[in-house]
């Protein structure tokens, strides 16, 4: 007997990536060559969280026991089904059904206080990225994914036949996204710098030492606490801003004009990503972690002086790529960012290097027709309204071609006494006179009032023989 063919095919471009209350369209082709009896024949929309890994096992006594344990774990983040045939006896031919699916807003199941342990989420939530990654240990990989699938379950054997179509989904940011980052600043008190150099010192007189005290209390060597500039949300697109600043606790307003060199640079951003197969305490979990150093410089000598602030960045922005996956959390499998900052810096030949390890969440991507435009604060200017035809009125221009024909009327009726004594001369340019000779017919409805109408001037020549 024929095996009835089955597919599916979902409305638009395949390349698509859906968002939160998009909606999935599409149809169910099953095509019947003998005469078939079904259970039924559904359409399923769902999300799928799996883990997969494996662990070494050994049975004391026992040699011939596998060499690795395999654990796996299957989380439906959300379901929903559409019946489209019943039990029923399917006749040769082409059945076509069509579906209508909408993106939930969050997954569904929810989980005990002690289930996966507490780096991972048990209450509904967000629908995480899809996602798909590979661990170091072998067979161990996470996936998360959202699927459109034909299931068709035969009437005698049971047996079931699918047909998945896999869609791409990426959420929604939970903020208001600008096109500039917000900032946080962090004084690094536990990096307290002081010079070495300057503590051993000639030994000076009581009376001496409290002068220069009282005199100059700015030139005792600095105490330098610094002070970093980061943004602790980022989009793909924008600019990453790091700033630095320096304060002298010794020197608040900077008396001795201070300074520093920023000598180096190092920007990583680091990227752990868990998995989880079970309960946290029977069953593993696994952690694949990737560090890329985004920026490395060396010899920068740039001055930076107490109590101002110094731009390390300049268009320090992430590359939207596949692994530019956002921050998330759900039941089995979290994804997270840290970035790390090493400065070096010089003061007065002494060397010392300014570290920060923080937190980085990456906001999901927005397309660029959402994105606000670009504000230019040097042109401010406001748009032009449409254009509207309008009837005309006494409000507009005179009709030229009547100005002309009527100068040419009054030229004409002057100079027919002595048009071999005067020659004419206009005050208007040459063009008006290339008008004046190809004018149309004279008209004898001036449109323009005869004070605004330019009267020509004659001037006397002599007759050259």
């Amino acid at each position: 007997m024929a095996a009835p063919a089955l597919r599916v095919i979902v409305d638009g471009d395949s390349n698509k990536v859906y968002r939160k209350g998009d909606k999935v369209t599409g149809r169910v082709i099953l095509v019947v060559e003998e005469e078939q009896q079904i259970e039924s024949l559904k359409v399923v929309f769902a999300g799928n969280c799996v883990t997969k890994t494996s662990r070494p096992f050994h049975v004391n006594g026992c040699d011939n026991s596998p060499s690795r344990r395999e654990y796996e774990e299957k989380i439906r983040l959300f379901n929903r089904e559409q019946e489209i045939l019943p039990q029923s006896t399917l006749t040769p031919k082409k059945y076509t059904s069509t579906f209508e699916f909408t993106f939930p807003e969050a997954t569904e199941p929810r989980y005990k206080r002690l289930a996966h342990g507490a780096n991972y989420l048990k209450e509904p939530h967000v629908l995480p990225p899809t996602f798909q990654l590979k661990t170091n240990v072998p067979g161990g990989a996470a996936q998360i994914s959202y699927f459109v699938q034909a299931r068709l379950t035969h009437g005698a054997s049971r047996e079931v036949k699918r047909c998945r179509v896999v869609l791409r989904y990426h959420p929604t940011p939970q903020v208001q996204l600008s096109r500039e980052a917000k900032c946080t600043s962090a004084v690094l008190y536990g990096q307290t710098w002081k010079p070495t150099k300057g503590a051993k010192e000639e030994p000076q007189k009581a009376v001496s030492k409290v002068f220069s005290k009282v005199a100059r209390p700015s030139t005792n060597a600095p105490r330098i606490v610094p002070s970093i500039l980061y943004p602790e949300m980022i989009a793909p697109g924008q600019h990453i801003p790091l700033s630095l600043s320096l304060r002298n606790t010794r020197d608040a307003v900077n008396e001795a004009r201070g300074e520093c060199t920023i000598d180096s640079l190092s920007v990583t951003i680091s990227t752990y990503s868990t998995s989880m197969c079970g309960h946290s305490l029977t069953q593993p979990e696994d952690v694949v972690s990737k560090h890329v150093t985004c920026i490395a410089r060396a010899n920068m000598n740039k001055t930076l002086k107490f109590g101002e602030s110094a731009s390390l960045t300049s268009n320090f922005r992430l590359v939207d790529d596949v692994e530019c996956v956002p921050t998330f959390k759900t039941y089995t499998i979290t994804r997270r960012y840290v970035l790390s900052i090493s400065i070096g810096m010089k003061y007065h030949g002494e060397h010392f290097t300014i570290r920060s390890n923080t937190p980085l969440e990456i906001l999901p991507r927005l397309p660029r027709s959402t994105l606000p435009p670009p504000v230019d604060e040097d042109e401010d200017f406001e748009p032009l309204p449409l254009y509207a035809p309008r009837e005309p009125s006494k409000e507009f221009a005179p009709d030229y071609e009547e100005i002309f024909a009527l100068s040419r009327i009054l030229s004409s009726s002057s100079s027919s006494t002595e048009s071999n004594r005067l020659a004419p001369t206009y005050s208007r340019s040459s063009s008006f006179m290339s008008n004046v000779s190809g004018a149309s017919a004279p008209s004898t409805a001036a449109s323009t009032p005869a004070s605004e109408i330019e009267e020509p001037s004659y001037e006397r020549q002599g007759i050259v023989a």
